[in-house]
């Protein structure tokens, strides 16, 4: 589903949406994957390769946040520091919480904004969905 307006929240409803989802979309050019880490591949002595699932795929996002003002740069550092960075659940919405939201945590250990011109910054953020 593309994004039609991206945004944070602490509940899969929205809630506190309006302190931590930046004023502007992501840019164009999100990254949407499947991360298949929970299958396990294993081969036996004899060559013959068997798998065990510990648990199934799920969704990942890379999006970009470019010329952040100082006010939404306020949001996602709260949005962060919320999470404290992969430690807890946040919800994601692509439509502004229309729908339910998803629960995701961060898939990346380290945040920096990038000053991009006079005032404003850019950020890229990695998250994955919590099963």
């Amino acid at each position: 589903m593309a994004i039609s307006s991206a945004a944070f929240g602490t509940a899969s409803d929205g809630t506190a949406k309006a302190t931590y989802t930046p004023s502007r979309n992501p840019n164009i050019g999100v990254q949407y994957g499947t991360d298949y880490s929970g299958i396990v591949r294993n081969q036996a002595v004899g060559g013959e390769v068997y798998t065990v699932e510990r648990y199934g795929k799920r969704r990942t996002w890379s999006m970009t946040y470019a010329f952040l003002s100082s006010a939404d740069q306020v949001k996602v550092q709260a949005l962060i520091d919320l999470a404290d960075g992969r430690k807890t659940i946040f919800y994601f919405s692509e439509d502004t919480f229309a729908t339910t939201g998803i629960a995701v945590r961060f898939n990346q250990d380290s945040f920096a904004f990038e000053e991009v011109a006079q005032g404003a910054t850019s950020i890229t953020l990695n998250i994955i969905e919590q099963l």
